[in-house]
């Protein structure tokens, strides 16, 4: 009936859970779904964000409106479902949410099915979506979703706290789970935490050697790209240099140092100007490329074709010899020919990339001196490089397919491969945005960075990475310092996902290592707990059958660990409560005697108690001695069954304890020949008198102590209390039984009780003995003092009344005889006369505390007057005032007198004192009491000492 009533209250409960859970989840995702639809851009939300949450929203409605109508599992069913699929939809849309999404499902599941459904079904649900955490986790992992969601922070922090909340329950309901569910909870607790931080430390640890792996392997890429194009510089470089020392050349050079006037070079330069402009091939122009010099450098640039221009001018900047037709024959304002003549000592000069419109072709100008032997220079060799001999640099090899390699110029300008239609690769120069230039100026040669710009990588919007070197000369050679003052980075931007990869790849095995090994732990820890916990099930199966009353079940004796252990204590008990049962009906009746024995001495103990009790309240009642024993020992043996009772008490020489009364016919005897036993070890009263402790004769036989009375012969067993008073044994209260052993313990406490009470009777009954005694005597005493004060009175004053009687009043000398009057006198009593009689009085008495002083005698004139008792009231009122009052006088008077003399007596002294001389004294005193006692001889005699017949 209990648990079908627990059950009832539990359902109810979930029920009220259910409704409250779907109303909340119905208003928080509505709101949640009005915001996301009409308040946030969609570039903030995914493709499945407009569907997801408003289903949410809705499944929860429809639910709570199950709830209301008592289908509330069917309810939550649907809730928790669309739940699920919800979660297992999302890491399709967006990348990165999974594990946070898989473990909000699993924690808002299982929170929900605990509540609000029975506890078989809630560990149903809480299977299924932890399965369904692992699927989500799974798709995360290998599926990329539509649009990639970088993890907030705050979403974080929200799901810790829900965590941290969740656990908190856990903790808080552990007690209620079953053992089965507590290890469940542990093993799987502690295989994720240990699952996890072990995946998370090696995870991070791989991935950190990775990326720094593709770190380093970035950077090595472009090193190697900008190592390579100072390699390909250096050797166009060498190539024109090993031109310049061609012998032919140098003569050349030599013997031809003509046009060093300024004006005739200036004329020449305008004829060649005036001939290019007009397409016309004159004299001059054939002078310098159709001779053998040029001719060689033609050879040259047929060896080399990537030299698209080679042409050289002497010392004065006049073009002596060219493959291709120049804008100029004057190359002497030109920078490269500045830089390479250098005054005359001669430089290697490599100018910026630029676009060479004689020959359209985005090149590179080299010019280097050419030296004489005597290291003079004797003109200047330069050559247009075309650009395109660094596209195999930078196509290289060692990147992806998404990684591009550029050349960053110090002017803002980049060099990269441009792919044509008929599919050759060039290279192309055009402007650097500001992001790019921002990125390369910090100090990072290794950053992460997203660039929005198409023109700088192909999958625009990407986390790209970016690796910078610069250009710089490997060894010191001529053409370093050129080299190096070109300034040029080489940068190489690869996408991050396709760089990182191999971490993306260990990450995700990783993963997929750690699911699998938590899934295994799970599915062992449920294994191993459904292995551990099965004894101690079948146990509680064995305690459930044994409780129904089936002793003859045993619990199986497993393995020899504690729960064997347990089982065989338990088989154990069991047999020990057969053996119970067995001799229960012996065990209950000697219980039952012993509960009867019990029952009998405490009833026993509450009848001597209540005894004591009225023993008490009638021995506080009696005030006399001798009543007060005989009342106690009559008592005594009436109420507890005694046959003999008997009170001892201790003489004033403490030598003897004298019998002062006794129940018991013997005891009687007793009091009559004065009975009394020594105080000492000679009798049981004897030793309790002395030692004043109980004293119990069990067998009055074998008690040393006990005194043979021969009034007493039936006596077996005796038991003597102490009478004490302020720990002082003032007696002894005997009493004896006609049944050996027939006094206990409790017998000695109870009675102990009583002698307490007994002493404390006997003290009250002396002290009101006493202070009766003392009593009588001082009312005799003021008796005799008040009747001597009143005579005394009566005779100074010479009247013993006074009489009123029609408004005169008189003073009596002699006393009126009536025998009425003397009838008042004698007996304190208001007297009224009778009817019939010829006079009509009332005679009061004139009493003063309890004394008749006198009496008050009204008479009436009217015969027939009835005196009412109103009358008789106010007459015995006035009567008392009246006593008073001549009693205040009387002693006021007395007081008086008393003064006088003592005045007297004062002076007759001081004038006696004021004497010295015997005989003045004598003189003195004489006089002093003459005047005091008028008409009285005084006479002073003093006493003769009859051995000598001197005076004294």
């Amino acid at each position: 009936m209990l648990e079908h009533k627990q059950e009832i209250d539990t359902l109810s409960a979930q029920k009220r859970t259910a409704n409250w859970v779907t109303l909340i989840t119905f208003i928080l995702m509505g709101i949640v779904s009005v915001v996301t639809v009409f308040f946030v851009p969609n570039k903030d939300k995914t493709i499945v964000d407009n569907f997801l949450i408003p289903g949410v929203a809705i499944c929860a409605g429809y639910s709570y409106y199950l709830s209301r109508k008592g289908d509330h599992i069917r309810g939550i069913y649907i809730l928790l479902g669309f739940i699920a699929i919800a979660s297992a939809l999302y890491p399709f849309a967006a990348d990165n949410v999974g594990w946070q999404t898989a473990i909000g499902m699993l924690l808002i599941t299982t929170s929900i099915s605990n509540a609000t459904l029975p506890a078989k079904t809630a560990r149903r649900i809480s299977t299924l979506a932890f399965v369904f955490s692992l699927i989500i986790i799974l798709i995360e992992i290998f599926v990329s979703g539509k649009t990639v969601v970088t993890p907030k922070i705050s979403s974080i922090v929200i799901l810790g706290v829900l965590i941290l909340i969740y656990l908190g329950v856990i903790f808080f309901r552990f007690r209620q789970y079953t053992l089965q569910t507590k290890l469940i909870i542990t093993f799987i607790t502690l295989s994720i935490l240990s699952v996890s931080i072990t995946a998370l430390i090696i995870n991070g640890l791989i991935s950190r050697q990775l990326t720094s792996k593709a770190k380093e392997d970035l950077n090595r890429v472009t090193k190697n790209s900008a190592s390579s194009i100072s390699k390909e510089l250096t050797l166009h470089i060498n190539l024109i240099q090993a031109l310049a020392l061609d012998a032919s050349l140098q003569k050349a050079l030599s013997t031809q140092q003509t046009n060093s006037n300024p004006t005739e070079l200036a004329s020449l330069d305008i004829e060649w100007q005036k001939a290019v402009e007009a397409n016309n091939v004159n004299s001059l122009i054939r002078s310098v490329i159709q001779n053998p010099i040029a001719s060689n450098l033609r050879s040259f640039q047929e060896n080399f074709p990537t030299h698209v221009e080679v042409f050289v001018t002497n010392k004065y900047g006049a073009t002596v010899a060219a493959t291709n037709i120049t804008s100029d024959y004057n190359q002497s304002d030109e920078i490269w020919w500045q830089s390479a003549y250098n005054t005359g000592q001669g430089a290697v000069y490599i100018s910026q990339p630029v676009f060479d419109e004689s020959i359209q072709t985005l090149s590179l100008e080299i010019a280097i001196p050419v030296y004489a032997q005597d290291k003079s220079v004797l003109g200047v060799l330069r050559s247009t490089l075309n650009l395109n001999v660094l596209v195999p640099v930078l196509q290289s090899s060692d990147i992806t397919s998404s990684g591009l390699i550029e050349i960053y110029l110090p002017d803002g300008r980049e060099l990269e491969l441009q792919k044509k239609g008929n599919g050759k690769v060039e290279i192309k120069i055009e402007l650097s945005t500001e992001d790019v230039l921002t990125t390369l100026s910090g100090d990072s040669i290794f950053t992460n960075k997203i660039f929005s710009g198409d023109e700088f990588l192909a999958s625009g919007g990407k986390p790209v990475l970016i690796s910078q070197f610069f250009v710089s000369p490997l060894e010191n050679t001529a053409s370093s310092n050129a080299i190096k003052k070109l300034n040029w980075s080489v940068v190489t931007i690869q996408d991050r996902e396709e760089a990182l990869q191999t971490v993306s790849d260990t990450s995700r095995t990783s993963q997929l290592i750690g699911l699998g090994a938590i899934a295994f732990a799970s599915l062992l820890a449920v294994v191993m707990t459904q292995y551990l916990t099965k004894p101690i099930v079948r146990l509680t199966q064995v305690a459930e059958q044994i409780s129904a009353g089936k002793l003859q079940t045993r619990a199986e004796f497993e393995a020899p660990d504690e729960i064997g252990q347990l089982a065989d204590a338990f088989n154990k008990m069991t047999s020990q409560l057969r053996e119970t049962l067995l001799n229960l009906e012996q065990r209950v009746a000697e219980r039952t005697t012993d509960l009867e024995m019990a029952r009998y001495q405490s009833e026993k103990r509450t009848d001597q108690l209540l005894a004591i009790s009225e023993l008490s309240k009638l021995i506080n009642n009696e005030q006399n001695i001798n009543n007060l024993l005989s009342l106690i020992t009559r008592l005594v043996s009436e109420r507890f069954g005694f046959y003999h009772t008997g009170i001892f008490l201790v003489d004033e020489t403490k030598q003897y304890a004298v019998l002062q009364a006794a129940n018991s016919i013997g005891g009687q005897a007793m009091l009559r020949r004065g009975h009394k036993l020594e105080v000492g070890e000679t009798s049981i009263v004897g030793y309790v008198a002395e030692h004043g402790q109980p004293r119990i004769a069990l067998n009055i036989e074998t008690d040393a102590t006990y005194f043979n009375n021969p009034d007493l012969p039936d006596t077996r067993s005796e038991i003597a209390i102490p009478l004490k008073l302020r720990n002082t044994v003032i007696g002894v209260l005997d009493v004896q039984s006609e049944k050996p052993g027939a006094f206990t313990n409790d017998d000695t406490n109870t009675l102990s009780i009583l002698g307490d009470q007994i002493a404390i009777a006997i003290q009250n009954a002396r002290l009101f003995s006493e202070t009766q005694v003392t009593l009588n005597e001082m009312q005799m005493l003021y008796r005799q003092n008040l009747h001597e004060g009143w005579r005394r009175f009566s005779q100074e004053e010479g009247a013993v009344g006074y009489l009123h009687s029609l408004g005169s009043s008189k003073a009596l000398t002699e006393p009126i005889g009536s025998s009425e009057i003397q009838q008042v006198l004698n007996r304190g009593e208001t007297t009224v006369s009778e009817q019939n009689s010829q006079t009509n009085f009332i005679i009061v008495p004139i009493k003063l505390r309890g004394q008749v002083i006198g009496v008050m005698r009204i008479q009436s004139h009217q015969k027939d007057k009835t005196w009412n008792s109103s009358e008789i009231n106010l007459t015995e009122a006035v009567s008392e005032r009246l006593s008073l009052a001549l009693e205040n006088a009387r002693l006021i008077q007395e007081s008086q007198r008393q003064v006088i003399k003592e005045q007297a007596i004062s002076d007759i002294t001081s004038k006696i004192g004021g004497s010295i001389n015997l005989e003045n004294v004598l003189q003195t005193a004489v006089e002093e009491l003459g005047r005091s006692i008028p008409g009285s001889e005084v006479i002073i005699k003093l006493k003769e000492d009859l051995s000598n017949g001197d005076l004294k």
